[in-house]
């Protein structure tokens, strides 16, 4: 079993409650993009085809798949790890779902003039480099996950305070645009 990079430089309880703050905030941010984009599904599909480039017909197809593997991830990890399966596996897939995400969006965002992802739902607003520095920052969380101390067991008051910090988390990375236009104005 490989050791966990960032694990050695922190307290082994501390580690632990890290790494679940990583997967919930994973797992809520997934939730809530799945969530998002069921509530506006036909801008969302609309989107693919002209923020992306996609044929209308693969869009169709595209749309449920991509919010189908975002809510089943949530909830695979809000779930906690299963017999067998582990906690690391969803985790990787959830790592190379938002990584490729991230950039084919980047992508896009730098070779078109406006790109409309509708990453939590918002349909309307183009996507901005505060976005993609959300995206960027999530993909990191993510990552930050494998470094600490994943397989940790955390006892149930425990768990309740990652999923809490996790939501505050959560809230301030979909709210990350709004929260830097405001602060900017300012």
């Amino acid at each position: 079993m490989l050791t966990p990079l960032l694990a050695p430089f922190l307290a082994p309880s501390l580690a632990a409650l890290l790494s679940q703050v990583a997967r919930y905030v994973i797992a809520l941010l997934l939730l809530a993009a799945g969530v998002g984009k069921l509530r506006s599904y036909g801008a969302f599909r609309g989107n693919l085809a002209t923020s992306f480039g996609l044929p209308p017909a693969t869009a169709a197809l595209a749309a449920p798949a991509l919010v189908a593997a975002e809510l089943l991830l949530a909830a695979w990890l809000l779930a906690g790890p299963l017999p067998g399966a582990g906690a690391r596996l969803p985790m990787l897939l959830a790592l190379l779902l938002l990584g490729t995400l991230t950039a084919v969006l980047a992508y896009r965002y730098f070779t078109q003039n406006v790109v409309r992802c509708s990453c939590f739902g918002e349909a309307a607003r183009p996507v901005s480099h505060y976005d993609l520095l959300r995206n960027v920052l999530v993909v990191a969380i993510n990552g930050a996950y494998f470094a600490l101390a994943p397989d940790a067991a955390l006892p149930a008051s425990t768990a309740w305070l990652a999923a809490g910090l996790a939501s505050i988390v959560c809230v301030a990375a979909i709210s990350l645009h709004d929260i830097a236009t405001l602060a900017k104005a300012h």
